[in-house]
């Protein structure tokens, strides 16, 4: 069989089937299921509080853009997480399955496509936000009208989603598994979007002089958090999609079929943790937000608000430090 065929054989004829979770059977499965409720719990915690003390902090009152993509940003990250925690899947050592579900909870034919659908659904939506954030960013700067940005933004959203969800509905059905990581296929999209918003707020920053030097460390530090989530996402792809490619190619099916099951899982256990890390870079990225507001320095400046009116420009922004 020709190299060729074998890729053809292996990624594109393959099927994974899944089967519900009656019992977490050997070591490899423990470790999984055990991982994931670390991992995803932390993640939860983690976003709570952020919404938490945003709402403490402002007397349970959002005062700005900010803090409201904020606090959707993490209940979009905390229903996503849940959802994954609910469908559980667990990669056996056989390739062939993945294991659905729990023990105590074994999901119907409608149950397991809702679940799955939602967790695909809400997890692209995750990655998806990263970009409208730092959009939004850079049509504050730029004075462009918002409006138009969420009109285009939003139904664009909804398209990769509506997309899944029809071609996945017959396939979940039918028993076979929609991949947990084929929500990673549209990084590399999200990842040109972002850097070239990242160059372009860095060189706003650099020559507009009207922001001051507290709003240019604020504005660095968010775009640095999410420029490092979008290269984890990348390093997330290479890992779970390209690296087993290499394998395949550079040292043959032999050894790719010895190595494969092990190496499938101990990735997936690794890269579990990548929400838990992102919510950890959000927190770091406003930790300016958790601070209690210092009094308004004079009257066109005012340490509670984003935006704020200063002597040289009509529309500024700011950050609560």
């Amino acid at each position: 069989m020709s190299m060729s065929n074998s890729l053809d054989t292996t990624f594109l004829s393959h099927t994974k089937f899944t089967e519900l979770n009656s019992e977490v059977t050997d070591f490899f499965e423990w470790l999984q299921y055990i991982n994931r409720i670390l991992a995803l719990s932390s993640c939860i915690w983690l976003h709570v509080a952020i919404c938490s003390r945003l709402f403490i902090v402002n007397n349970f009152r959002v005062i700005s853009d900010y803090q409201r993509l904020i606090i959707v940003q993490s209940v979009i990250n905390i229903i996503a997480s849940v959802f994954e925690l609910i469908v559980n899947e667990i990669q056996t050592v056989n390739l062939d399955y993945v294991k659905i579900g729990h023990p105590f909870w074994h999901f119907s034919h409608v149950e397991r496509v809702i679940y799955t659908i939602s967790m695909e659904t809400f997890s692209t939506s995750s990655q998806d936000f990263l970009m409208l954030f730092n959009l939004h960013r850079l049509f504050i700067i730029k004075k462009k009208s918002l409006v138009l940005l969420y009109s285009i933004a939003i139904p664009l959203m909804l398209i990769g989603p509506i997309s899944d969800a029809v071609i996945a509905y017959p396939v979940i059905l039918s028993g076979q598994d929609m991949n947990v990581f084929f929500k990673h296929g549209q990084v590399p999209l999200i990842t040109v979007v972002i850097v070239i918003c990242y160059v372009k707020l860095k060189k706003e920053f650099a020559t507009n002089q009207s922001f001051s030097e507290k709003t240019r460390k604020l504005q660095e530090k968010l775009s640095c958090s999410i420029l490092v989530q979008v290269v984890m996402l990348f390093a997330i792809l290479v890992i779970i999609s390209i690296i087993p490619v290499v394998i395949l190619i550079v040292f043959g099916e032999d050894v790719y079929q010895l190595h494969a099951a092990k190496y499938t899982i101990y990735a997936l256990v690794i890269t579990e943790w990548y929400s838990f890390l992102s919510a950890v870079l959000i927190a770091w990225s406003i930790a300016g937000f958790f601070k209690a507001p210092s009094p308004p320095a004079t009257i066109q400046h005012s340490d509670v608000k984003i935006f704020q009116v200063e002597p040289t420009q009509k529309r500024s922004l700011s950050i609560v430090e």
